[in-house]
């Protein structure tokens, strides 16, 4: 593999970071979160659309009043809408967080946007959706009953739990599993899920047609903010923040999913504050978004370009 190109999108804010990345009606959108700083309240969505050389075309913004939208995700409906969530930290006059939702907005063009519609339980924070099948997919985590949850509908109407603790604690015996990715090889649905407790070490779950029963493995090593795309019916690449040479850095992996075993590719430029990308394959070209503070110590949101 070789980098193609690494370029700077955008740090107008004093926050840049959270990036997603999808392809939609022949260009790549990017989506990530602006803000004061990495845990303010007042996080608002800023999606970009971009051409194939990282160039901006366009770009719009989301917001809702008195909440904090964070970590925002793209995808591709089955009717060939472009899908976006974030969970919403809603505020009262004095700041204080009173209720968090998982919202959605969709656009037929990447340009205008509709308003967002309330869709999950409260205060439980789906991830990441993957569609299957006509269907969406997401695992949820509540950080108080350190549990995940499967979800399974469509956000625009009807979307309820589909497996109750997917993963939890009492189960597996591993505390805090929190961001996950999902993707699916014919009638198996494969998880990879992050943990911020105990060993740190991330779990990588398979199930079976109908995703109720899940068998877990331990990867033996920490992957935050994790991204997940299919490279064969054997592997995927895997994308996220994991410890190198003593220093947090945005990485881009391979993983066997039958074998569990994780395969370092890319060390991306990044340092501090950093990871949370998105993946986009267009045949021999991946696209990876990200977010570092390795530049002026500054977070800034960055898109490579990678050759297979």
């Amino acid at each position: 593999m070789q980098i193609t190109y690494i370029k700077k999108l955008w740090n107008k804010a004093k926050h840049n970071a959270f990036t997603d990345l999808c392809a939609f009606d022949g260009k790549l959108y990017c989506c990530f979160r602006e803000a004061i700083n990495h845990v303010a309240g007042n996080g608002i969505i800023r999606v970009l659309a971009l051409n194939t050389q990282g160039d901006i075309l366009g770009t719009q913004c989301l917001r809702v009043a008195q909440a904090d939208l964070r970590d925002p995700k793209l995808s591709v409906t089955p009717d060939g809408k472009l899908l976006l969530i974030a969970y919403a930290r809603r505020h009262d006059a004095n700041n204080k967080t009173v209720l968090s939702q998982c919202l959605c907005w969709s656009s037929a063009d990447g340009l205008s946007w509709s308003s967002s519609t309330d869709f999950a339980e409260k205060n439980w924070w789906l991830w990441r959706l993957t569609w299957h099948q006509g269907q969406a997919f997401g695992l949820a985590y509540n950080r108080a009953k350190q549990t995940l949850n499967l979800y399974r509908g469509d956000p625009r109407r009807t979307f309820n739990v589909h497996c109750h603790r997917a993963f939890s604690v009492e189960r597996q015996h591993k505390g805090y599993p929190n961001e996950s990715a999902l993707v699916f090889v014919g009638d198996t649905a494969y998880a990879l899920v992050r943990r911020d407790a105990d060993s740190y070490s991330a779990q990588l779950g398979r199930a079976r047609f109908p995703f109720k029963r899940w068998d877990w493995q331990d990867l033996g090593c920490y992957i935050g903010g994790p991204a997940m795309l299919l490279k064969d019916q054997h592997s995927a690449y895997v994308a996220g923040r994991i410890a190198y040479q003593g220093r947090l850095r945005t990485a881009l992996m391979t993983l066997n999913l039958s074998t569990a075993k994780l395969e370092l590719v890319l060390v991306l430029p990044s340092a501090l504050d950093n990871s949370y990308p998105g993946l986009v394959r267009q045949g021999n070209k991946l696209y990876l978004s990200y977010y570092s503070c390795h530049q002026d110590n500054k977070s800034s949101i960055y898109l490579a370009k990678i050759d297979l």
